[in-house]
């Protein structure tokens, strides 16, 4: 069987910034609880581009460096809250940038769908007999459905926009893609979501309607941050496992931002320097674009090099957490 590598990947970054004081006055919080305790010192956030905007040009940044690669297989791994409804990106941002002899598909996982699209394009890339090239592509503006005057959307408060786009060969690349395990628990479905859909067909629309709506039940209020706990470390320590890994193999932890107790209690949890992970307090949370940005950052300051063992780690609402494990071979 083939090996999948991840061949290169661009992000797109908007240049339009909120800082933590601005958050505060939008939220009504102090904004010493903004900075310090949900770790948003800024976050990037787009009001121009449409979310098909980005994702073609973090694609078209991407393809620039590899004119003769022919693409097989498309994957839109971001926001469901995109353009249009009841519509899909990949096959858009195909048509712009004129991808041929090829297919897309959508991947819905909310935050944690850039790993799921890993996991399953890897087995794609493993079982064809030709030589395959395939995208990732992750773009959200999230930032703008988030309820900032409701405290029980708080932990949202961090959503930030952005787009990244990746590229897969079963052929060579820079970082071989190793094993993935992915765990979602259905008790938390119907925790977040928008007030619109067939479910709600019929109601006139809103635009508070587009806001994210959380419900908080008492066993997500009471409980929730345990399990989630306990599931960020099974899937870690599980795709390392399946890798032929432990945790003292880790070189870094590319992981989605969060609270910043709860991303330094995971790297407690680990037993992992905190200097093995970059927390993304000036970026916020960028959905699914996250790992591949705390990848950026370590590459950027030398915390990754020719062997090390990097795993990407995400969870989205729903509730699903993921971690792939790689291997950089150049």
């Amino acid at each position: 069987m083939r090996s999948a590598y991840i061949v290169g990947y661009e992000l797109y970054i908007p240049g339009t910034f909120i800082d933590y004081e601005e958050l505060a006055r939008i939220t009504g919080l102090p904004d010493w609880v903004i900075k310090d305790k949900m770790g948003i010192v800024r976050k990037p956030v787009e009001r121009i581009l449409s979310v098909s905007d980005m994702a073609e040009l973090a694609t078209k940044k991407l393809l620039s460096h590899y004119n003769n690669v022919r693409i097989g297989i498309v994957a839109y791994a971001g926001s469901d809250f995109k353009d249009k409804y009841v519509w899909n990106v990949a096959p858009n941002v195909m048509g712009r940038l004129n991808i041929k002899n090829a297919y897309g598909f959508d991947v819905s996982m909310q935050c944690v769908s850039s790993i799921v699209a890993l996991d399953l394009l890897k087995s794609k890339l493993q079982a064809s007999s030709d030589d395959l090239y395939a995208l990732i592509i992750a773009s959200t503006k999230q930032s703008l459905i988030v309820n900032y005057k409701d405290r029980n959307s708080s932990f949202m408060y961090d959503f930030s926009d952005g787009a990244v786009a990746v590229l897969l060969s079963n052929i060579d690349g820079k970082y071989e893609i190793l094993e993935s395990s992915i765990l979602t628990d259905g008790r938390f479905s119907n925790i977040v979501y928008q007030r619109l859909g067939e479910r709600f067909y019929g109601n006139s629309v809103m635009e508070q309607d587009y806001l994210l709506e959380v419900n908080r039940t008492e066993e997500f209020s009471k409980g929730f941050e345990e399990v989630s706990l306990r599931n960020f470390i099974f899937v870690i320590k599980n795709a390392l496992e399946r890798s032929g890994l432990t945790i003292k193999d880790i070189d870094y932890l590319a992981i989605l931002h969060m609270k910043r107790s709860f991303h330094d209690k995971i790297i407690r949890e680990l037993g992992l320097s905190p200097d093995k992970s970059i927390y993304l307090e000036n970026y916020g949370h960028m959905q699914a674009v996250d790992p591949f940005l705390s990848l950026w950052l370590a590459e950027q300051s030398g915390k990754v090099s020719k062997g090390s063992i990097i795993v990407l780690v995400a969870a989205g609402t729903g509730w699903t957490w993921g971690a792939t494990v790689l291997r950089r071979i150049k």
